[in-house]
C-alpha cells in the first residue's frame, strides 16, 4: 500500500513538473513572439505639407529585400546644406509621430530624413529584430542619401530608435557626424527583466531567460548580444544621450550606463518631468538638440 501511494506521489509530481515546463516553455514563446510584433498604433494621418513642407516619398531595399519607406525633407536654403539629420521613431510609431523632430530639424536648415523601420509606417510587414536589422537597415539609407550626395549624417532615433542609432554608429565610424539617443535600453536582456515587472509583474526568473532563449532560437536575436553599452565605446562621433526623469521602461540608471560607456566628446541630459514616450519639444529640449546639432553639424559634400 505504502509503495502504491509512493508511486501515485512520484507520477503526481512529474506530470505537474511536465505541466508546468509546457506551460512556461509555452508562454515564454508567446511572450517573444509578442516582443517582435509591431504593436496596434492608431496612425496620426500626418505628413510634413500639413506643417507646410515640402516632402519627397523616399523607398528602397533592405540587404534582405524588406521594402523601407521614408520621407526626405530638402533643407529650406542651398547652397549651403549641413549634414542631414535622420529621424528613427521607437516601437510602435512611424515617421508620422516624428513631426515635431522633422519640424525642428527643418527649421534649423538641416536636411531630413523620417523613416520608417522595417515592420512599421509605410515599410512593409515583417518582425522586429529589437535593433538587430533595424541598424543593419541605417546603413542601406545612409548609402540612399550618399548617391544623392548627402554625407555625414546625424541619427536621431527615440527608444528602439535610439537603439538603432548606437548599433549603427558602432559599426560606421567614418560616416556619422553624431547621434541623438533618446531612452535607449543598455542591452536587451536587461529591457525584458524591466518590461517584464513594469507590464507584467513578473520577475526576471523563470521568464526572462525562455524568452530571450525563444528569441534566439526563432528569430537569431540575442538578447545579451544587443548590447548598446558596447556599442557606445565603439562610438568615435559625438553623442548626446538623454533620459527622462520619470521613464519607467527605460530608466536613468539603464539609459546612464550607455553614457558611462561612450568614449569623448559626449554630452548628458535628463528630461524634467518626462516619461518614456512624452516629448513636448518646449524651450529647454529644443535648446539642448540645438546647441549640440550646431556643435556637432559636418557640411555636407552636396551644393546646389
Amino acid at each position: 500500500m505504502l509503495f502504491s501511494l509512493l508511486l501515485f506521489f512520484l507520477g503526481f509530481v512529474i506530470l505537474s513538473g511536465s505541466i508546468l515546463v509546457l506551460g512556461l516553455y509555452f508562454f515564454g514563446k508567446v511572450l517573444a513572439n509578442l516582443a517582435v510584433t509591431v504593436p496596434p498604433a492608431a496612425s496620426p494621418n500626418l505628413n510634413p505639407e500639413l506643417i507646410g513642407l515640402k516632402y519627397q516619398n523616399w523607398k528602397i531595399l533592405s540587404k534582405d529585400n524588406i521594402g523601407l519607406a521614408a520621407w526626405f525633407i530638402p533643407p529650406p536654403s542651398f547652397p549651403y546644406k549641413k549634414s542631414p539629420i535622420i529621424v528613427i521613431h521607437g516601437l510602435g510609431a512611424n515617421k508620422e509621430f516624428m513631426m515635431s523632430y522633422i519640424q525642428l530639424g527643418h527649421t534649423l536648415e538641416f536636411p531630413v530624413l523620417a523613416i520608417d523601420l522595417r515592420g512599421h509606417g509605410e515599410s512593409d510587414p515583417t518582425v522586429v529584430t529589437l535593433g538587430l536589422k533595424e541598424s543593419m537597415d541605417i546603413e542601406s539609407w545612409i548609402e540612399e542619401l550618399e548617391k544623392k550626395g548627402y554625407t555625414s549624417p546625424i541619427l536621431w532615433g527615440t527608444s528602439l530608435g535610439a537603439v538603432t542609432a548606437l548599433l549603427a554608429g558602432s559599426k560606421l565610424n567614418g560616416k556619422i557626424s553624431s547621434i541623438i539617443a533618446d531612452a535607449p535600453f543598455d542591452t536587451l536582456y536587461n529591457a525584458l527583466i524591466t518590461h517584464a515587472k513594469v507590464l507584467f509583474r513578473l520577475s526576471e526568473y523563470p521568464m526572462v531567460p525562455i524568452v530571450s532563449w525563444h528569441l534566439k532560437r526563432s528569430y537569431g536575436i540575442d538578447a545579451h548580444k544587443i548590447d548598446c553599452v558596447e556599442a557606445a565605446k565603439n562610438i568615435d562621433c559625438p553623442l548626446l544621450i538623454l533620459a527622462a526623469e520619470q521613464d519607467v521602461r527605460m530608466p536613468i540608471n539603464m539609459v546612464q550606463r550607455v553614457f558611462d560607456a561612450a568614449k569623448n566628446p559626449k554630452f548628458w541630459w535628463v528630461i524634467p518631468n518626462a516619461n518614456h514616450e512624452l516629448r513636448l519639444f518646449n524651450d529647454d529640449f529644443k535648446e539642448v538638440i540645438t546647441k549640440f546639432l550646431y556643435r556637432t553639424s559636418i557640411k555636407s559634400d552636396r551644393s546646389e
